[in-house]
């Protein structure tokens, strides 16, 4: 029995281990204390969620009504380093554009007007980007006033008490 009281007690104290470690990483972001923006070279500001873990990434925006997500707000995909990115929206209901962005928030590619798509057992077919090399996604509401003048080679600024270097850091060290 004292064994497993030794395995209860070791597996407790991993648990809070991890615990502790991902309210670090994601504490302010999981208890909505911290905001986050982005301003286009235009100078309009745009509120962003993060989606920093495969979960949140997968689900996206997925099942959200337009009522739910405001012209002013925006989704960033956050990831740790470049890489290839292509996206899709299933369960989506309202066009988005889907902007694809550099490790210094440049942008690469810009996906305009993509479709929304019923649900995910409805036609038509869910569509999905090309590939572009990215770091960073931004999928706001088509036509919103902060995409509308956007054009590959802008540079986008982010905005927090938690900068994205500081966010990333923080993403390779839980890896």
């Amino acid at each position: 029995k004292e064994l497993n009281m030794i395995t209860i007690s070791h597996n407790t104290l991993k648990l809070i281990k991890n615990l502790l470690i991902t309210m670090a990483l994601f504490g302010n972001l999981a208890w909505g204390k911290e905001h986050f923006s982005m301003k286009n070279p235009h100078g309009t500001t745009l509120t962003v969620d993060l989606a920093i873990t495969q979960k949140e990434h997968a689900q996206g925006l997925s099942g959200l009504r337009p009522d739910q997500f405001k012209s002013g707000q925006g989704m960033l995909f956050i990831n740790s380093s470049m890489g290839p990115r292509r996206f899709w929206m299933p369960d989506t209901y309202f066009n988005l554009d889907i902007i694809f962005l550099d490790n210094e928030l440049r942008i690469v590619a810009i996906d305009r007007n993509v479709p929304a798509h019923p649900g995910m057992k409805e036609p038509p077919t869910i569509y999905k980007t090309e590939t572009y090399s990215a770091q960073f996604v931004l999928e706001i509401k088509a036509a919103s006033s902060f995409g509308v003048k956007l054009k590959t080679g802008d540079k986008l600024i982010f905005t927090g008490s938690t900068s994205l270097s500081e966010i990333i850091s923080k993403i390779h060290q839980k890896q």
